[in-house]
């Protein structure tokens, strides 16, 4: 039996995205800048796309900008923004953001001479307004606080990190939604940039976009043609900007039937862990778990693995790579001992109880606890 929990990490295609990328594929290959009938068409359906996506997140047309992903969307918003206002050095973020956002305030902190303020979670996990309030200065040109954290599930409270930073004149906030698109209720009105990726809502790999209000000015980070607003150089991966409209209606039109059935998998797994395993963050994303056993992570990885069963304990994007975590460490956690179990509307109860089961036998296997 086979059972993937790591749907933070990544999420399967839904069939529909599926079936309409793959009939696209077939007679849509033309470049969407092309001048001719077909790459007029092609060019016109990429344009509804957009038009649904800004529809769907209440944007005006053109405020949202393609991109590769996620990642791609952070790099572009934080760098590209800070670059078109090099007057002020002072930028905020937290220590517990994505790679692709951490490491871009790295770079300009330490090869472009800025200087970031990272604030840490408070005891809830939170990163909160009154600290955002606390770290602006007059210099302060951008601020970046993501929605979901991705390794514990914490939720912010966007919609008030924005508007303190909105009361403070001449900064901007840039939001990382990814972890929280289609799984609970944002407020995106004053939000400035926001950055998400198709393939963590059952969409496809390589796609993602930018929101960026229209009163945001960035400078490119590829260099290029007239491609997206002359943001983002490079021919048009068009056929995964159109289906991108479809993920994301399917994705917010299920959001409360997909709730309801994570909340009961969010309890069996829970009920399931007690006197298994320590629950290391409660009170986020239902459909998020961190957890702590007796054995060391990449043991209980490996164990888990044997039996069919995939988690992971980091962030898949830092996984190869022997570096902190920086969230389990700002919340005192225990990061060797630690997995992070996700999972999404494909899970059923009775994975869910394979994977408690499986657990328990380990448990008692390596670590000679009785259970």
């Amino acid at each position: 039996m086979k059972v993937y929990l790591d749907a933070v990490s990544t999420t399967s295609l839904h069939p529909e995205v599926k079936e309409t990328y793959k009939k696209l594929l077939d007679d849509y290959y033309c470049n969407s800048d092309a001048l001719y009938d077909d790459g007029v068409v092609i060019y016109d359906m990429q344009e509804k796309s957009r038009d649904v996506l800004c529809s769907l997140l209440g944007l005006r047309k053109n405020e949202l900008i393609f991109t590769s992903g996620a990642s791609e969307a952070n790099s572009l918003a934080i760098k590209g923004y800070c670059f078109k206002h090099p007057e002020k050095k002072h930028l905020v973020t937290s220590i517990y953001e994505h790679s692709s956002a951490y490491n871009s305030f790295k770079q300009l902190e330490e090869d472009f001479g800025y200087e970031v303020t990272y604030l840490y979670p408070d005891e809830q996990g939170h990163i909160t307004p009154e600290q955002v309030s606390s770290a602006l200065r007059e210099d302060t040109a951008l601020v970046s606080i993501m929605a979901v954290n991705n390794e514990i599930g914490a939720v912010n409270d966007i919609a008030a990190i924005a508007q303190t930073v909105k009361k403070h004149r001449g900064s901007c906030f840039h939001c990382d939604i990814t972890q929280a698109l289609g799984k609970i209720d944002l407020d995106l009105h004053q939000v400035d940039m926001a950055s998400f990726s198709a393939h963590k809502i059952h969409g496809l790999k390589g796609s993602g976009a930018l929101i960026r209000k229209e009163y945001i000015e960035l400078l490119p980070i590829i260099s290029g043609g007239q491609q997206e607003f002359s943001l983002r150089g490079g021919t048009s991966n068009a056929l995964t900007n159109i289906v991108l409209a479809k993920t994301l209606r399917i994705a917010l039109e299920n959001k409360e039937q997909y709730h309801d059935h994570l909340l009961r998998l969010h309890d069996i797994l829970t009920e399931g862990l007690k006197g298994i395993a320590k629950i290391n963050y409660e009170g986020g994303l239902i459909s998020l778990v961190n957890i702590s056993t007796p054995i060391p992570s990449e043991v209980l990885l490996n164990a888990l693995n044997a039996k069919g069963i995939m988690v992971s304990s980091k962030s898949t994007c830092g996984s190869r790579e022997n570096e902190p975590n920086r969230t389990l460490r700002s919340m005192h956690i225990d990061e060797d001992h630690a997995i992070r179990v996700s999972f999404d509307y494909t899970n059923n109860e009775e994975e869910m109880q394979y994977f408690i089961d499986c657990l328990k036998e380990i448990i008692e296997q390596y670590a000679g606890i009785a259970i």
